[in-house]
């Protein structure tokens, strides 16, 4: 998750690769795979739901915090109600998956994947290419961080566990169980920091810092009030619980929180300080042993693309110097296109600022020429707490439970350093038609159950950026000046991959980075600098942004070829939507069955 761009805090559930064959499909009230007409109910695709179901259930249980935000009612669906806490990291679980991996793509390969729907085949595809992601990065276990200064859970879990929701008592039950695991997951976690230390694998000096800052930020402004505040908050809601128990659940909370959050940030603040000491100073992933395979491997996972980072860098470098043409051609047809542009305002009527509620309401309607229909939600735009501001992104949007999709929430932060963002586009970004609309529309889908949780961040990221940029059209700019503030804007998501690139595959510093800049525009050494710490602390965080971006347009390409005269902004934003978060090849694959014919 960039700090400079707009982010989807996304809970990223992952994979308990467990193969249990025979176990029932789901229950009576779940989501049941949507099946072709051409296509009957084969023995085959029985199989291929009781392995992806058994695989959902199980992630979507693997800890409280997964099952809260995957589903509601999970009794629904088959789901046990309890779940406890996070589970430590364990090095020696880490590296030996390979063979509950294998085992696993053996099932799937005995599948005919043809007498599949045309669901289950792309998430048969999907599915097989994560296991082989998975079995890939099996080669670099001790680059993995569970902790970063953005994305990273320390960063994430206050928000998270604000954003818990309390339908049941087993809920709270859940959520107590959650706050007691805290201590001990940042306890291996350290451990984990112990055994890259020893191999010369640690993070560098500057990000355990930031790190540590961060948890010390956190105790300093009192950030545990938001734990406090917001489960009182959520407590009054509980219809289901008489006065003395909330009374007795608040002192509870009040008691973990003291004894299990803020010790636990504590000790892992001065846990990260010992290891800053002996941390090396370039961050550079190409300067470690594997780095540079491992950053091949790292941006393949972030963006879902088939090129590899060499190619990515001079596919970006040629979209550079088209869009920076294009603007100066603009400049040359009409100067005062530039000053005018800066001169408006997005997001007011009439001359009258509109809520960022109102601005989301109105992009929902301005939407629907180009757009699929999706269903009406609700939604809440909220402020991070200001413990928080520092170091969480511009804004963000919390996914909500699979069978709970109509409430969502979006959080803005209020921090100095994004006092320039234009809330606008954050919204479109965040909103509609970005995270929120596509999280919805696919909801609205009758897909197989695993396909709403394997995470494809170039994708989901890659779309939130299109929409942002294709919203533009929506905010009252003329015809020139979309295409100044299109082509403006991908010269910085070109800037910025090239510089993750440049920094973590080729080995540049800040002086070559300060010098990249400048051949492309005007900046200073500060301005290098700070971009050149975000991509060390978040090594690939703007890879999702950037080359998700740029495969949708490389696939839109794709669809207007094949569509010819058919073709339709439309018709493309169903396909791409109704398809669902995928590898871009697995996309580009199901074209001819799901285009409009």
């Amino acid at each position: 998750m960039s700090s400079n761009k707009h982010s989807s805090l996304r809970l990223l559930l992952s994979i308990f690769l467990c193969i249990c064959l025979l176990l029932q499909a789901c229950s009576p009230g779940s989501t049941t795979p949507n099946r072709d007409s051409r296509v009957a109910q084969s023995q085959e695709s029985k199989l291929f739901s009781e392995i992806t179901d058994t695989l959902f259930r199980e992630s979507a249980s693997s800890n409280a915090l997964s099952l809260n935000y995957t589903l509601a009612n999970p009794e629904k669906y088959g789901v046990g109600t309890t779940a406890g806490g996070f589970q430590p990291i364990s090095y020696e679980t880490l590296t030996n998956t390979a063979p509950e991996t294998e085992n696993l793509l053996h099932a799937l390969d005995a599948i005919d994947k043809e007498k599949l729907s045309v669901s289950q085949q792309i998430l048969y595809d999907s599915l097989v290419y994560t296991l082989q992601m998975d079995l890939r990065g099996q080669n670099f276990v001790l680059f993995s961080r569970a902790l970063s200064p953005v994305t990273g859970l320390q960063a994430q879990l206050p928000v998270l566990l604000a954003e818990y929701s309390f339908d049941s008592v087993s809920d709270i039950e859940n959520y107590f169980s959650l706050l007691s695991s805290i201590p001990g997951y940042f306890d291996s976690i350290l451990s984990f920091c112990g055994i890259q230390a020893q191999n010369n694998m640690l993070p560098c000096r500057d990000t355990l810092e930031h790190i540590t800052e961060q948890c010390r930020s956190f105790i300093e402004n009192n950030g545990s009030r938001i734990l406090t505040a917001s489960f009182n908050t959520r407590l009054k809601a509980c219809a289901f619980l008489d006065k003395n128990v909330i009374r007795s659940y608040k002192r509870k909370n009040k008691g973990l929180v003291k004894s299990c959050i803020v010790p636990a940030y504590e000790k892992l603040a001065n846990g990260l300080a010992q290891y800053c000491q002996i941390a090396g100073t370039d961050g550079s992933l190409s300067e470690l042993e594997n780095g540079k395979a491992y950053y091949e491997y790292l941006f393949a996972t972030e963006t879902g693309s088939s090129m590899s980072a060499e190619e990515c860098y001079q596919y970006l470098e040629n979209r550079l110097d088209n869009s920076k043409e294009t603007l100066l051609a603009y400049a040359k047809k009409d100067p005062s296109l530039f000053s005018g542009l800066s001169a408006k305002t997005a997001g007011t009527e009439n001359g009258t600022a509109l809520t960022p509620e109102e601005q989301l309401t109105k992009l929902s309607h301005a939407i629907e020429q180009d757009f699929p229909k999706a269903s009406e939600v609700d939604f809440t735009v909220s402020y991070v707490d200001k413990s928080l501001e520092d170091y969480l992104s511009p804004a963000f949007y919390l996914t909500p439970p699979l069978d709970a999709f109509t409430e969502n929430a979006i959080y803005i932060n209020n921090s100095k350093r994004f006092a320039g963002a234009d809330l606008s586009t954050t919204l479109s970004h965040e909103g509609y038609p970005g995270h929120l609309y596509q999280n919805v529309y696919y909801r609205q889908q009758n897909r197989p159950l695993l396909s709403y949780t394997l995470n494809f961040s170039g994708y989901t990221e890659g779309w939130a950026t299109y929409a942002e940029l294709y919203s533009y059209k929506y905010l009252g700019y003329t015809k020139d000046e979309v295409g100044i503030l299109r082509n403006n804007m991908i010269v910085s998501l070109c800037i910025y991959g090239m510089c993750d690139i440049g920094i973590h595959y080729y080995g540049w510093g800040e002086n070559e980075v300060l010098d990249f800049l400048n051949k492309h525009g005007s900046y200073e050494a500060e301005t290098a600098k700070a971009l050149y710490s975000n991509i060390i602390d978040e090594p690939g965080s703007y890879l999702k942004y950037t080359v998700g971006y740029m495969e949708f347009i490389k696939l839109k390409d794709a669809v207007r070829e094949y569509m010819g005269d058919r073709f339709s902004e439309m018709a493309f934003h169903t396909f791409v939507l109704s398809a669902g978060p995928a590898p871009f090849d697995v996309l580009r694959n199901y074209m001819e069955e799901l285009l409009p014919k």
